[in-house]
């Protein structure tokens, strides 16, 4: 009965774990790429790709016309969302969108 009950658990959990990540994955398509816009609210684009992304962390440094190197500290945050070879890349500046990029839909 016990090992019954566990067959059954572990297929269930299983089960809704490929239906999550083949929900997400099916979130990455070109058509919510071309849906995301300019000045869009940032819980528009979550809801178009299927939650918040990975935040990407990278900074820039910057040269002045002095010859003196810089950090950026810009208030633009920008997430990406990755499924197998899909990406989208999305900026926000004040939680609006402010630019976009993709590689892998079709």
């Amino acid at each position: 009965m016990h090992t019954r009950f566990s067959r059954a658990l572990i297929a269930s959990l299983t089960l809704a774990t490929c239906v999550f990540l083949q929900g997400c994955e099916d979130q990455l398509t070109l058509a919510n790429f071309n849906q995301i816009k300019t000045g869009q609210a940032e819980y528009e684009v979550e809801n178009l790709l299927g939650g918040k992304g990975e935040r990407d962390d990278t900074t820039g440094v910057s040269i002045s016309a002095g010859g003196i190197a810089g950090s950026s500290t810009n208030s633009q945050l920008t997430y990406i969302w990755k499924a197998k070879s899909k990406e989208v890349s999305v900026t926000f500046q004040g939680g609006k969108v402010v630019a976009k990029s993709q590689r892998g839909l079709e």
